[in-house]
């Protein structure tokens, strides 16, 4: 029965199976997207209240001692399930899984296990970016779709690299950043097929998941002008920006690949979380992946310790890595780059300069993501695409973005 099954699947059309494959990864994607979207907000719920004014709200609706408890809590939970997991499951990344098509298929339970708890931990008010979690299971649909129907290694590679770049799209609604986020960061040729392919996929994942995660940018932004003097902006953020990204970049890369996976993970992991525990208690900006954080500063919100907020952020990441978290450093990316780009935007106005906060905001993160995921076009995107921007403001992100592109390439040669 089987085999006759195979035999059915292998005799039809190549196009057909690559296109069964295509649209059953999107609207996988879409689903992985939803099923991400309902995780999050039920343990948020559960442990922070059912306060839906904003997240910074829920994070401040209960004691400081409750703050602590449920990231002590989490980081104990976390290190047990990643301990016993990876003694039993080899963990594959989205890249070693395109590497090894044809040769070693992912543990479809046990990495899906591992993506969700890392949306899970981001709902508990890790530090952590909550997106590889649906890159990883998009990648895991669109890699077993793939295989299931018998395409050769170079089109399961593809819909591997598809899934990835639609669950992005489906969590975030952010379908056009997330094409070129798979053709930058995922080693996929600018071939016509394959911009088409990819485009599908994730319009399809973000048109599925849109009823439930909704079509909203994710940052409530007013629209954003600039005008001759944000030259000056533009270099100066530039300037200062860049190295301070490849800095966190190294860092955060240095933490992955070190990560914590042996025994000690038991009572490292644990330890970072009383570490965030301890500054969450006093200070919920610091909580989450990095959402309330910016959205803060979008809205008008001042402090005088937000470079030590932003320092401290930066190192708390690199920190949940390295003790054997898992999880993205997009998110976080793009509020250290608005968090920096609002505070230098602010020192050039001692100097007399009227110069727009949020433009700089924008600045600021476009320079960060671009460094961070080595995707320029992709920051850009991104940044457009989490604020609904459009318009002539995409020009000074284009020229901010070139810069710093040139400014790293350079800096790389003096190495």
């Amino acid at each position: 029965m089987i085999a006759r099954g195979i035999k059915h699947i292998t005799s039809l059309p190549k196009f057909i199976r690559l296109s069964l494959a295509v649209f059953g990864t999107g609207i996988a994607s879409g689903l992985v997207g939803i099923l991400c979207h309902y995780l999050l907000e039920f343990i948020q719920i559960l442990v922070f209240g059912n306060d839906k004014s904003n997240l910074l709200s829920q994070f401040n609706s209960v004691s400081p001692f409750r703050r602590f408890a449920v990231l002590l809590v989490v980081g104990v939970l976390a290190s047990l399930f990643w301990y016993f997991l990876q003694k039993r499951v080899s963990l594959l990344s989205i890249s070693k899984a395109k590497q090894l098509v044809g040769k070693k298929s992912p543990n479809f339970l046990g990495q899906s296990l591992h993506a969700l708890m890392q949306v899970a931990i981001v709902g508990a008010g890790s530090s952590i970016g909550k997106e590889g979690a649906p890159r990883e299971l998009g990648a895991l649909f669109g890699g077993s779709l793939s295989k299931a129907l018998h395409l050769d290694v170079v089109d399961r590679q593809l819909l591997i690299a598809c899934g990835a770049g639609a669950g992005l799209a489906a969590v975030y609604q952010v379908p056009f950043a997330s094409t070129l986020f798979v053709l930058e960061t995922l080693g996929v040729a600018w071939k016509s097929k394959n911009i088409v392919i990819i485009l599908v996929t994730t319009y399809l994942s973000a048109y599925c998941a849109r009823p439930i995660v909704g079509k909203e940018a994710m940052y409530q932004v007013g629209k954003v002008s600039s005008d001759p003097a944000s030259l000056i902006q533009v270099i100066v953020l530039v300037l200062v920006i860049t190295p301070l990204a490849m800095m966190f970049s190294f860092l955060a890369k240095k933490a992955s690949k070190s990560r914590i996976t042996d025994k000690r993970i038991l009572w490292t992991m644990p330890l970072s979380y009383i570490v965030l525990g301890g500054i969450a208690a006093l200070y919920p900006l610091i909580m989450g992946n990095g959402q309330v954080l910016a959205q803060w500063l979008f809205s008008g919100g001042v402090s005088a310790y937000l470079p030590l907020i932003l320092v401290v952020k930066g190192l708390v990441v690199c920190l949940l890595l390295w003790a054997g978290s898992y999880g993205g450093t997009l998110t976080p990316s793009f509020t250290l780059g608005a968090g920096l780009g609002f505070l230098l935007t602010s020192c050039l106005e001692i100097f007399g300069l009227s110069l727009n906060p949020t433009l700089g905001m924008l600045l600021g993160a476009t320079v960060f993501l671009g460094i961070t995921l080595d995707a320029p076009l992709t920051g850009i995107a991104l940044v457009l695409g989490f604020t609904g921007q459009g318009g002539l403001v995409a020009v000074p992100l284009i020229l901010a973005s070139l810069l710093s592109r040139i400014l790293k390439n350079r800096w790389k040669k003096k190495q």
